[in-house]
C-alpha cells in the first residue's frame, strides 16, 4: 500500500451533496447505498484489469487467439507504464470513490477493462486505456 493514498472499505451515501437534508424529502430524493471498494483522497496512479468474468467474456467476444494478443498488448503497456511510473498501483477495485470530487468510478460501466484512472484532488479522475496513457506520459 503506497503512503500516497488512503485506502478504506466502506459504504457511503450517494445523493446529490448540494440539496440541503430538509429539501430531499420535499424533492422525494431517497439516499441510495453503494458500496465502494475504496475510498481514494489523495494524488493517486492507478491501474486495472480485468477480472475473471471479464476475461470470459473478452474470450467469448473476440475468440480466444485475439484474446491472447490483446492480453500481450495490455502487459506490453502495463510493464511499460510500471517502469516509467513506478508509483502506479495495480488494483482489483472496481467501485472506486473520490469524494473530494463527488465522483464514484464504476468500473461495470467501462468498456475498455485495462484503464488507468490518474487522480489529482481538486479535478475529477481521468481515465485513459493503457494505450492513451502510455502515450500521455511517453509524448510530453
Amino acid at each position: 500500500m503506497s503512503c500516497q493514498q488512503e485506502v478504506k472499505k466502506t459504504e457511503f451515501q450517494a445523493v446529490e451533496k448540494n440539496i440541503p437534508e430538509q429539501k430531499k424529502e420535499e424533492y422525494n430524493i431517497e439516499s441510495q447505498k453503494i458500496k465502494a471498494d475504496t475510498i481514494i483522497t489523495k494524488s493517486t496512479i492507478l491501474l486495472l484489469g480485468p477480472d475473471d468474468k471479464e476475461v470470459e467474456e473478452i474470450k467469448k467476444k473476440q475468440g480466444e487467439d485475439n484474446f491472447y494478443t490483446i492480453v500481450d498488448d495490455a502487459n506490453y503497456y502495463s510493464a511499460e507504464i510500471f517502469e516509467i511510473v513506478p508509483a502506479t498501483i495495480f488494483t482489483g477495485y472496481r467501485i472506486i470513490d473520490f469524494p473530494k470530487e463527488n465522483y464514484v468510478f464504476d468500473k461495470s460501466r467501462s468498456e475498455n477493462k485495462w484503464l488507468v484512472i490518474d487522480y489529482k484532488p481538486g479535478s475529477k479522475p481521468t481515465i485513459y486505456s493503457l494505450v492513451d496513457y502510455y502515450r500521455h506520459i511517453t509524448e510530453k
